[in-house]
């Protein structure tokens, strides 16, 4: 293999046995249902099942060599590279670098808080359970498969188990929130998947078909490819030619991957939240059980962003270069309409309250992402770089926080009977405990310095500056009204006059509180000391942002 694609180093298939650990427990969950077990024997052999990827997981990030790089890029480590179907070039390959590591850490640390998120569900338990094993797995095979037709069907395959926990398990609109998720994520992967079809076939013509995401985005870069000339770009350029579609629209090879951009985009802008794809997010935030809220805030929101790294920065990047205030301007619109969208739930939903901060949040990420691309070329790499680190740094700090705050949402409504916010106050003087957690996770949420959010905050802005000033500095009242939206929320919870709800209301329980101090602990940790995440995606970040030194066109 090239020297930038690693395998593991003891020649055991780590992130198969990642990938196949989730189904498995799947599977256990579906035996137990045959024998008839016990509700509460499976809801405590899931959660210790999934301490299983949990440790997998740390295996491959302590063998993980964060500034490996070879030729040009971030090395893939525990690499597995098989042929699956010669006749269309699809390989199984898999691997990690500093992009997707962070990420798979994240969906393996974020799904038993989910299990236990879910310990009070009585219908149909054994499915309900299965149903998150089979959305981790799902997950992480998105987060590191490198082949496309791999990549495409973890990425659809998610969709399915997040839409029957919406729809099953959901709240009273369930059926109209887990439809409307499902439909825009199906309607927007159809222009992603016909544009691959097209880039195999334009590969096909230039003497290398692949669907090899790694392969293209060398190309992409202007990397050099073996068995290959010329730059994606190019290879778009003479297909169209070959076609004839160059007569017909014009030799403009900037034309066909601006189009190729959009198709990628949007896709992973739905995903992502971005204004104006976002309308299917507070629904389904809202309307999901808070298993489904957790997973669905903390880990699936990322894969928009993560899509957007591995697939639009590498294979478009004259595009995303020339698109990039678009780009920006619609996050700046995200930022700003999330924040006030959570505003003016303060009186209303606290789940749909929290879903619109996300919205707000995953702004700030596709701001980075808007900025590590854009103009002007003198940009250093230094800032591009600081950009898309703090993207990563937020994407984590976003779910750690953010799934701790559905969870004690949760918490709240089992004890109140209500999602409303009307109604509730003084909270604190009988259940003080509950009130300093949740005040942690708000202040996490909202990026008080001192904790993980703080820092990605800090790095985006500081990144996006030295490209998208402008964007940048509009952005900042996305951070205030976030800001006084969440206080709010606290103050009507848990300060004021107490009313009825305090009468009776009984404060954490033990398996409550250490349910989620260990991400209380690590927003707090990674706040004063972020290396962790930040030396993970450095190499991968820096590498990556190089492109856009060049005079793009």
């Amino acid at each position: 293999m090239p020297a930038y694609l690693i395998p593991s180093a003891d020649g055991l298939p780590w992130l198969t046995l990642l990938l196949l650990t989730p189904l498995l427990g799947m599977a256990l969950v579906g035996l137990a249902g045959a024998l008839r077990l016990d509700d509460r024997i499976v809801k405590l052999g899931v959660l210790a099942w999934t301490g299983l990827p949990i440790a997998l997981a740390a295996v491959i990030a302590a063998g993980f060599n964060a500034t490996a790089t070879a030729d040009g890029q971030a090395a893939l480590q525990f690499v597995e590279k098989i042929p699956w179907i010669d006749a269309i070039r699809v390989d199984y390959f898999m691997g990690v670098d500093g992009l997707s590591l962070p990420m798979v850490l994240l969906t393996v640390v974020m799904t038993p808080l989910a299990v236990i998120s879910s310990w009070g569900v009585t219908s149909r338990v054994k499915t309900h359970f299965a149903m998150l094993m089979l959305l981790e797995a799902a997950m992480l095979g998105y987060f590191v498969a490198l082949n496309f037709f791999f990549f495409f069907i973890f990425w659809e395959f998610s969709l399915v188990p997040a839409y029957f926990l919406i729809q099953i398990w959901g709240r009273e609109n369930r059926r109209y929130a887990a439809f409307k998720f499902f439909i825009y994520t199906m309607a927007g992967s159809v222009g992603m998947l016909l544009l691959f079809q097209v880039l195999y076939l334009a590969t096909r013509y230039a003497g290398l078909p692949t669907f090899d995401l790694i392969t293209l985005g060398r190309l992409g870069q202007g990397l050099p490819v073996e068995g290959v000339t010329g730059t994606l770009r190019e290879i778009i350029f003479n297909y169209m030619q070959h076609l004839g579609v160059a007569d017909s629209l014009g030799r403009y090879p900037l034309l066909y991957t601006s189009i190729a951009f959009w198709a990628i985009f949007v896709a992973f802008a739905i995903k992502l939240a971005v204004w104006p794809f976002h309308t299917w997010l507070p629904d389904a935030y809202s309307e999901a059980p808070v298993a489904g809220s957790v997973l669905l805030s903390a880990v699936m929101s990322k894969m928009g962003a993560y899509g957007m790294l591995r697939i639009m920065l590498p294979l478009v990047p004259d595009a995303a270069q020339y698109f990039a205030p678009v780009m920006g301007g619609l996050a700046l619109v995200g930022i700003v309409a999330g924040a006030f969208g959570a505003l003016a739930n303060i009186s209303g939903d606290v789940k749909r309250l929290i879903g619109y901060t996300s919205i707000n949040h995953m702004g700030y990420v596709m701001l980075a992402i808007a900025a590590a691309a854009a103009l002007p070329g003198g940009a250093s790499q230094d800032s591009r770089a600081i950009a898309i680190n703090g993207a990563m740094m937020q994407m984590v700090a976003h779910g750690l926080s953010t799934g701790a705050l559905f969870y004690l949402a949760g918490v709240l409504q089992q004890r109140t009977g209500s999602w409303e916010l009307n109604g509730l106050g003084g909270l604190r003087t009988v259940a003080p405990t509950f009130a300093g957690v949740m005040g942690m996770a708000m202040f996490a949420n909202l990026g008080l310095p001192g904790m993980a959010g703080f820092v990605g905050e800090f790095f985006i802005f500081r990144g996006a500056w030295a490209t998208l000033p402008l964007f940048t500095g509009l952005a900042v009242i996305g951070l205030i009204i976030t800001a006084l939206a969440l206080l709010i929320m606290y103050q009507r919870i848990f300060l004021g006059p107490t009313g009825e709800v305090a009468q009776g209301f009984a404060d954490m329980r033990p398996m409550e509180l250490w349910s989620t101090v260990p991400f209380l602990a690590l927003l707090v940790v990674l706040g004063v000391y972020p290396a962790p995440i930040m030396n993970l995606a450095n190499a991968a970040a820096t590498q990556l942002v190089a492109v856009f030194l060049q005079a793009l066109s």
